[in-house]
């Protein structure tokens, strides 16, 4: 094994290990929004999801994406019985969206941003952190209603139709912070982490 492909696997493993954090201690994986709105939370580890493809790359961005995702099915059938574990004991809705998070912002950027001026690279690092909270929500919304109504789920609060614009009523306000969040996260951390990557050759 070569040393860049040594430090690809360790900062792979740094960001499994952040995102395994993330899923045990919940205020590190969902940020609660009730100073500014009550009720708001904002789901996180998609972003360490996105940051992961930006900085390795769309192969390696999927493959943590894809742990995100078996860890979301193991708590979903070992934690039943809740609409939220319901949805994610399917594991198309698990899995899907998580890969497509790591592999498509690790796609976008060294296909749009790899390159290019700081300036342009900090505004689309936010732009690529509202396309990573898209990427989950819309997966997660439209997977879920295709599972629940091939499968007629019966569960209390499920309504018998119209589960996607019942879905989409539940997810769209927090999908709005969670869009927020990730434009100034992204932003943020990208920035801070590409440089150090760059000085240490490690460019996905």
């Amino acid at each position: 094994m070569t040393n860049q492909k040594i430090k690809y696997n360790i900062v792979a493993t740094l960001f499994v290990g952040i995102i395994l954090v993330q899923m045990i201690v919940p205020w590190l994986g969902t940020m609660p929004l009730g100073a500014f709105v009550i009720g708001a939370s904002a789901t996180i580890i998609q972003f360490t999801v996105a940051l992961s493809g930006i900085l390795l790359g769309p192969k390696y961005g999927a493959v943590v994406g894809l742990f995100w995702g078996l860890m979301s099915f193991s708590n979903a059938l070992t934690h039943p019985g809740t609409i939220g574990s319901l949805m994610f004991q399917n594991p198309f809705t698990a899995l899907i969206p998580r890969i497509l998070v790591g592999l498509l912002i690790g796609l976008l950027f060294n296909y749009f941003l790899r390159n290019r001026s700081l300036a342009v690279r900090s505004v689309g690092l936010g732009i690529l952190g509202v396309i990573a909270a898209l990427i989950n929500t819309i997966g997660v919304v439209l997977l879920t209603t295709i599972g629940f109504t091939v499968m007629h789920t019966n569960f209390t609060g499920i309504p018998n139709q119209n589960i996607l614009t019942w879905l989409i009523g539940i997810v769209s306000f927090n999908a709005i912070f969670e869009m927020i969040v990730g434009f100034i996260l992204v932003t943020v951390i990208g920035n801070i982490l590409l440089p150090i990557a760059e000085r240490a050759d490690i460019k996905g």
